[in-house]
């Protein structure tokens, strides 16, 4: 048998992140920070990449606090500029990018008859375009670095099949799109070593779940009797672990993968 010190060295190495880069964006709440808070404790330098510079500030520091190394950043990764702004500023404090965890996402709902074409766009732009522009700026330098690179794309089980009615078809949309791109960058940078994965949540017990579940009235099948088999939502730690798996040494043969963490709502 092995002793508890050989198991122990081992997975030190499979989950060492120490040197690596990571930009987390929406990073400032929630399954965000969560994810921000595992790498640096596997010893990644984290960029919290977010539009609210304040609350980015709040988990940098308390990153640093528990002795990690953190820097905030606001971006908007709707826009081309802010994006290329936020990794000319990864490049200038850190030399470059080992890990991206393409998390932000515009989480408004609205009524399927009621929804606005600007309301629509909107969830494309920073959910869809977003994890476009992320995913360029990152792949450009993880390429020029040549030591490959793990990203994950945080999409939905909403990309698989309808969760909520009435309130997310322009979400589960995007999020599909998401998926669509984790495929084609996963195949078209195998052979950089760049690694390319995306985690479906289902519900989360997030900030963000609970302000939707305040304000709209949640009705569909992830809410029904039976349908999660694991009968309760997450805790977004639960499924930053996934995430973290995904960008560490012991997922090394993983790339495009569509996985979910949900509980077993797919399967249900």
């Amino acid at each position: 048998m092995f002793s508890e010190i050989q198991i122990g060295a081992r997975l030190a190495q499979i989950f060492n992140l120490t040197g690596k880069t990571a930009v987390v964006t929406g990073s400032a709440q929630g399954l965000g920070r969560e994810t921000a808070r595992l790498l640096a404790e596997a010893g990644a330098n984290l960029v919290i990449a977010d539009l609210n510079p304040d609350a980015a500030s709040v988990t940098a520091a308390d990153i640093e606090a528990n002795g990690g190394i953190a820097m905030p950043c606001k971006v908007d990764v709707a826009d081309e500029a802010s994006v290329k702004a936020l990794f000319a500023a990864v490049d200038a404090k850190f030399g470059g990018v080992d890990i991206l965890v393409n998390n932000a996402a515009h989480r408004s709902k609205a009524e399927f008859f009621e929804m606005s074409v600007e309301q629509w766009d909107q969830m494309q732009d920073v959910t869809l375009r977003g994890t476009f522009l992320c995913c360029r700026e990152a792949i450009l330098r993880m390429k020029s670095q040549g030591r490959g690179g793990s990203i994950v794309n945080i999409s939905s089980v909403g990309a698989l099949r309808p969760t909520l009615w009435g309130v997310n078809a322009h979400y589960d949309a995007a999020k599909a799109g998401v998926d669509s791109i984790t495929r084609s960058l996963a195949s078209e940078f195998a052979a950089d070593g760049i690694r390319v994965n995306s985690i479906l949540p289902g519900g989360m017990a997030s900030e963000g779940g609970k302000g939707i579940s305040a304000n709209f009235r949640i009705r569909g099948p992830i809410v029904g009797t039976g349908r999660v088999p694991m009968g309760r939502m997450a805790a977004p730690l639960e499924v930053a672990q996934s995430v973290f798996f995904l960008t560490s040494p012991a997922a090394s043969y993983v790339t495009g993968q569509i996985i979910a963490a949900d509980g077993g709502f797919s399967v249900s």
